[in-house]
């Protein structure tokens, strides 16, 4: 006879990683602090701070430094201070054509980067399905380089984590597909771990671009946020009461398959959704094409081309931008209606090239006609999807993934 499966409990050592974990992100918050203020601003008891800061010191996260606090009254207490050169934490980027990593500090403070050109044997002419090997060689070739690196110059690499332009389906690191770059599903983190002996996550890009925008200046006291990236696929990373938001099966956020209309339904059923097919990368170009407008050059130096045309007043790139705002505009209302965010994060070559155009235009199309408008802003999301990672690198590194989750 079968017996029923023990409900998961929290063991002592877990406890006591959660709690570090806690002490580490108020010393991150607030730098150097006595262990009577890391107890009151933690809400640990002075005892368990005590113990917890040994272990922490032990393992180089927490210095004690030389200089003590000013003393209300007997001797002057000492200060605890947040290590971030002690160790390192690593960053990838995969993109279509080349893989972008980073050695970070425990602050995410890039140190080093390097980059490797790819996708052997990969595309719409290709001879052969790639192989395993084919599609993670070159990235566990980048990430080895990363590592000795860190491990020559800056201290021991603790973690990593690999952003990836698709979807993640489970904590095993799983790709279900990445139309980006053309990959079928594959997991990652497995071979990742087993090479790199360190703790790994994969993650969406769009997810990590959402905890960069939590990080920065305009995330500054933004509890919920949406990132929204209209690129090859067209999707949003949420981030609701200060957590990532992934859903059960990591899908949350897959606005291209957002429906428009009816019409929708009768549609034979695919990979590219419904928003996507009308304003995701490849349909904007085939859209450029359509209006006739004679732009040439890469995909980029097209996009320019209608927005320089349409400033200078062609009317098919005017009558095109229109279209393009308003499909836009009801991208973005959906997660603002449902969802309520303080900020609206955009990214993608439309914003690159039209940002100063399109924001005010997405601004007044839709005042009045959602709840509460939020304030919208542009990011680089090849810049930002970085600065993600490395910050969940550091708290992967702390043990905190489930702070996320």
């Amino acid at each position: 006879m079968s017996r029923a499966p023990r409900p998961a409990t929290a063991t002592t050592r877990t406890v006591a990683q959660v709690n570090q974990t806690v002490l580490l992100e108020v010393l991150r918050r607030n730098g150097s602090l006595s262990r009577q203020r890391l107890a009151a601003e933690s809400g640990l008891s002075t005892a368990t701070v005590h113990r917890l800061v040994e272990g922490l010191r032990a393992a180089g996260l927490v210095v004690v430094e030389a200089e003590r606090a000013p003393s209300g009254g007997g001797r002057p207490p000492q200060l605890i201070r947040y290590n971030a050169g002690a160790q390192t934490v690593l960053a990838v980027a995969l993109r279509p054509r080349r893989i972008v990593g980073v050695v970070a500090d425990l602050h995410g403070t890039v140190l080093h980067e390097a980059e490797h050109h790819w996708a052997p044997g990969l595309g719409p002419d290709r001879t052969r399905e790639p192989s395993a090997e084919d599609l993670t060689g070159p990235l566990l070739a980048l990430a080895d380089g990363l590592r000795t690196w860190a491990g020559r110059h800056a201290g021991t690499a603790r973690a990593l984590v690999v952003g990836v332009p698709g979807a993640v389906r489970d904590r095993t690191g799983l790709v279900e597909f990445a139309p980006a770059l053309d990959w079928p599903g594959l997991r990652l983190r497995a071979p990742l771990q087993e090479r790199l002996g360190i703790p790994v996550a994969v993650e969406s890009s769009v997810d990590l671009v959402a905890l960069a925008v939590q990080r920065s200046e305009a995330g500054a006291g933004v509890s919920d946020l949406v990132a929204v990236l209209v690129g090859i696929e067209v999707g949003a990373g949420l981030v609701l009461g200060g957590r990532l938001h992934r859903g059960r099966l990591g899908s949350a956020g897959a606005l291209g398959h957002l429906m428009a209309d009816r019409r929708a339904l009768d549609r034979p059923a695919g990979r590219v959704g419904d928003t996507q097919a009308r304003i995701g990368d490849h349909a904007v170009d085939r859209r450029i094409a359509e209006a006739g407008l004679g732009v040439s050059g890469t995909s980029a130096e097209r996009v320019a081309g209608l927005f320089r045309l349409a400033r200078e007043g062609a009317p098919a790139a005017v009558r095109l931008v229109d279209e393009l705002i308003d499909d836009l505009a009801l991208l973005v209302a959906g997660p603002i209606s449902v969802l309520g965010p303080e900020l609206v994060a955009l990214g993608g070559r439309l914003f690159r090239e039209g940002g100063g155009v399109l924001l005010p235009a997405i601004e007044s199309r839709l005042q009045g006609r959602v709840p509460v408008l939020p304030r919208l802003t542009v990011v680089d999301p090849a810049a930002a999807e970085l600065v993600g990672a490395a910050a969940a690198a550091v708290r992967l590194a702390d043990g905190a993934t489930f702070i996320t989750r």
